[in-house]
């Protein structure tokens, strides 16, 4: 009796413990299988977020390259912008664009496909995200109310009056387009020259006043709060349509340059010739002693009246120097041309793109 019961428990227990076996087998492999799937699905959610980052990485430098160049980018134009782990394929099509171009205001779809690669899993993708931006090409310009326009008045007395000018406010770009020669405040204290100046020194319409120095359209508290961020703050790499700002008052003696010069305080032209294509804006006053004094594009001085600092007026110097300012629109264009660029349009990017 003894042997047969234990004989029968003995059976029962050899198949109990063989199912309590597979089912913990079962259990284990299901739980590998749930961990698995769960590490996949991190997987492809970080790989997204990394595609993402690609693709977000690919419009920011698409952005860029065409900012540095400060060309705009042509319709369906495309560009491959390779990042760390991945590339992005950047294409801008043109939505909206005003009858002349030249004035900015060019509306885009900057779209960009993401694609994430890790050599380490294989050359094809691991995943692909999709951005887009609304954006406006502007070009950088200013307001132009004069060949020169002196806010700071332009007057030349006692012994140093033997100088010549010239002003002239016909357009040399566009030749049908003019502006005043010469701009000054009202008032009988700022003349433009001894009775004896030739009044045919001032060709186009000719000398032109104005009451509020913030007519001229420009806003100097940006330079004087440190806003405007040029390419250079020095006269270097000259010739190359670039922007400058020098701070104080500063000489500047036997110059010859191109692009958009800003001086925050006094400027003296000084030495054989002072020579500049574009747009010089001077805080204080010009004092004109270089030998010879070319500006093709516009001339502004005085602006530090906008912010309550007074100058004394500008003027020219001794016998055998020579003034020659003029009107033009090219020049001026160009020198703004290192500050246009794509203005983002606030509230309009968008992720999960449609494929195009």
């Amino acid at each position: 009796m003894t042997t047969r019961r234990w004989q029968s428990e003995g059976g029962f227990a050899l198949p109990l413990t063989i199912f309590v076996l597979m089912l913990v087998t079962v259990m284990l492999a299901a739980l590998m299988v749930q961990v698995q799937t769960d590490r996949r699905i991190a997987d492809s959610s970080g790989d997204l977020v990394e595609a993402l980052v690609v693709a977000q990485s690919g419009l920011e430098g698409y952005i860029a390259h065409y900012d540095s160049l400060a060309f705009r980018p042509s319709d369906g134009d495309s560009l491959r912008i390779n990042v760390v782990s991945g590339y992005a394929d950047v294409v801008a099509n043109v939505v909206h664009q005003p009858t002349d171009t030249l004035l900015g205001g060019i509306d885009y779809i900057l779209r960009s496909r993401g694609r994430l690669i890790h050599p380490t899993r294989g050359a094809e993708p691991q995943a692909v995200r999709v951005v887009a931006q609304f954006a406006r090409w502007e070009y950088g310009t200013m307001q132009v109310i004069g060949a020169f326009t002196a806010i700071d008045g332009f007057r030349c007395t006692g012994p140093r009056c033997g100088g010549t000018f010239q002003f002239t406010g016909h357009d040399q770009c566009l030749v049908e387009t003019s502006v005043p020669a010469l701009r000054v405040p009202t008032g009988g204290t700022q003349a433009i020259g001894p009775p004896e100046a030739d009044p045919a020194a001032v060709e186009g319409p000719a000398r032109n006043t104005f009451d509020d120095p913030d007519f001229v359209g420009i806003d100097w508290a940006i330079i004087e709060n440190g806003a405007f961020d040029p390419d250079y703050r020095s006269l270097t790499n000259l010739n190359t349509w670039s922007s400058y700002l020098l701070d104080g008052d500063v000489t500047l003696h036997d110059i010859t340059g191109a692009g958009l010069l800003i001086v925050r305080g006094d400027a003296i032209l000084t030495g054989t010739a002072f020579d500049w294509q574009g747009v010089l804006i001077v805080g204080g006053h010009v004092q004109f002693e270089a030998a010879t004094t070319r500006i093709s594009g516009v001339l502004v001085s005085g602006m530090n009246h906008q912010t309550g600092s007074l100058s004394g007026s500008g003027g020219w110097g001794d016998t055998g120097t020579h003034i020659d300012i003029t009107y033009d629109s090219c020049a001026i264009r160009n020198a703004f041309r290192s500050l246009s660029g794509f203005a983002l349009v606030p509230g309009a990017w968008m992720d999960r793109w449609a494929s195009y």
